[in-house]
Parts: C-alpha cells; structure tokens; sequence
C-alpha cells in the first residue's frame, strides 16, 4: 500500500475513533439507566451476546472464514476486556464516579508509555505531552478528593488492562507501510472477543449474580447499546485501529469524556462548571495536537 492510500486511510481510521468516543459517550445516558435494571455481568451479557449476533448477521461469511486464525487474538482481546470492565464495576464499592473518572482516564498516558516499554518504540515528545495534556482535561472534568482506597487501586488496574487491550488490538491488526496487510482480521477479532466476553460474562452471571431477569422497562437504552456502543463501536474500534497507532488512538478515544458530559447536559439536565468547561478545551487540544503531529513534523523537517 503507498504512502498517499495509507494516510487517508489514518484520516478515515481517526474519524472511526472519533465517532467510538461519540457514540461511547452518548451511551452513557443509557447505561446510567441500565445499571439500576440489571447487574453489572448480566448488563455486559446483554450488551455482547446480541453484539455477537448482529456482527455474525452482518458478516458472516467473513468471520466463518477467518475465525480459526484470529482466535487467538480474540479472545486474549476478549479476557482483557472483561477483567477490565470487572475491576471497574468492583471498584464502584470503594470509589465514587467522579474519582474514577478521572484514574481511568489515565490510560491515556499509560498506553504510549506501555507501548515505549514493550515495542521499544518511543512514542515522540509531542504525543506524551498530547497525552499529559489530555490527562490533566480528564482531571478537570472529574473532582478528585479523599485519600487512596482500594477502589483507586482497582481502577488504577482497570486503566492499565485499558491500556494493554488498545495496545493488543494495535498488535494484532495494524497496517504499516512495510508490512503490507495484518495477518489478523478486524471483524473476525470483533466477533471472538465479544463472545468472550459473552461466555465469561456468563459464567460470572450465574456463579456470582443468580439468574437473569429481563425488563421491559429498558429495552429502547438496551437496544441503543447493543446496537451503537457495543455492535458498531467496538468493531469500528478494531478496523480503525489497523490504521491509527495506539497512543493517538488512545487520546481521540478520550474524547468519550466529552461527549458524555455533554450528553449529561442535553439529555440529564446536568449543569457545566467552568473547570469541565476548561476539561474540555484541554481535552480537544490534546486530539487536536495530536492531529496536527505529522504535518509539524514535516515542517519541523524541512526548516
């Protein structure tokens, strides 16, 4: 693939990340709803099991193809998603919303860091400070108080298996110039990781939740997730990913943060202080640093 095909399809990868945080942040509505219906493994169940169903609906004949040499991927992708989303709903009992908030919110400076220790890359000074810069937003638009917990050691674990899952995607399906196409399948991960997820979800439900009551009362902010949080963001996540190294990824998905604060507005009738006001500003100038790196970096180049 050239030069020229591969930066559009970075551009067109950024704005797949882009409408992942979009529609992630929006789902907060929904899932704020969810969670007083369901518990937090049979919520994960419903949102992936029917996830891995629309995917298989919608691409069959690829996933039937390429499931055998993708397992792998998918469901090490999977496991970490799901332990992940596990220490986040079990640190809730220690922490409260807004403080892990802001901890999670740290993945952002974890994955280019993580990425420098297990690839040996070094992300460039530009991308670290876009990612502290995005971090600082995060703790603006959070209110951090109170001494150190068990919930923040939790959540602290929680951002780093984050971390780790965009890094894993980013390992098993990235497009380089040099190598041409990735030998793992976007779709065909998607798929095994959601029914991973799916099947642990499972397990844990019946061992630790008891049996599974559905609701009528939810259905509308059900479908919603199903449909836009999880069937297309998760694997929109994946494709986009293939073209998107992860530490940018990482700081474009942070914009989850803002649309969801938003959404709180609109549709929760929340109120905007000035400091998530200036969260904000400094969350779209890290992506926007971030977006503007390459063409800096030729500037810089040919001064």
């Amino acid at each position: 693939m050239n030069h020229a095909g591969l930066k559009k399809k970075a551009l067109l990868a950024d704005f797949g990340l882009l409408l992942c945080a979009l529609f992630w942040g929006l789902g907060f509505v929904s899932m704020k709803r969810l969670v007083s219906l369901y518990t937090p493994c049979w919520l994960l169940f419903l949102r992936f099991g029917p996830g891995a169903i629309l995917l298989f609906l919608v691409f069959p004949r690829r996933i039937l193809t390429n499931w055998r040499r993708n397992l792998t991927a998918g469901v090490i992708i999977g496991g970490i998603l799901f332990a992940a989303m596990g220490l986040q709903t079990a640190a809730l009992n220690f922490i409260g919303a807004g403080r892990q908030a802001f901890i999670t919110a740290t993945y952002v400076l974890l994955v280019p860091l993580l990425f420098w220790l297990f690839r040996r890359v070094f992300p460039g000074w530009t991308t670290l400070g876009a990612a502290g810069l995005c971090l600082l937003g995060m703790g603006l638009l959070a209110d951090p108080s109170g001494p150190l917990n068990t919930g923040d050691v939790l959540t602290f674990l929680c951002a780093v298996l984050f971390a780790v899952q965009i890094i894993a995607i980013s390992h098993y399906t990235r497009v380089t110039e040099k190598e041409g196409q990735p030998g793992c399948d976007p779709i065909a991960i998607s798929f095994i990781e959601f029914v991973t997820l799916t099947l642990l979800c499972l397990a844990a439900g019946l061992l630790f939740e008891g049996p599974l009551h559905l609701q009528s009362e939810g259905l509308p902010d059900l479908a919603f997730t199903i449909v836009f949080c999880t069937f297309g963001s998760y694997a929109l996540q994946v494709c986009s990913q293939r073209y998107s190294p992860p530490s940018h990824a990482a700081i474009i998905m942070s914009l989850e943060a803002v649309f969801g604060l938003l959404s709180g507005i609109l549709l929760l009738g929340e109120t905007l202080t000035l400091r998530a006001a200036a969260g904000c500003f400094l969350i779209l100038a890290s992506v926007l640093i971030a977006e503007l790196e390459p063409y800096l970096k030729k500037i810089r180049n040919n001064t």
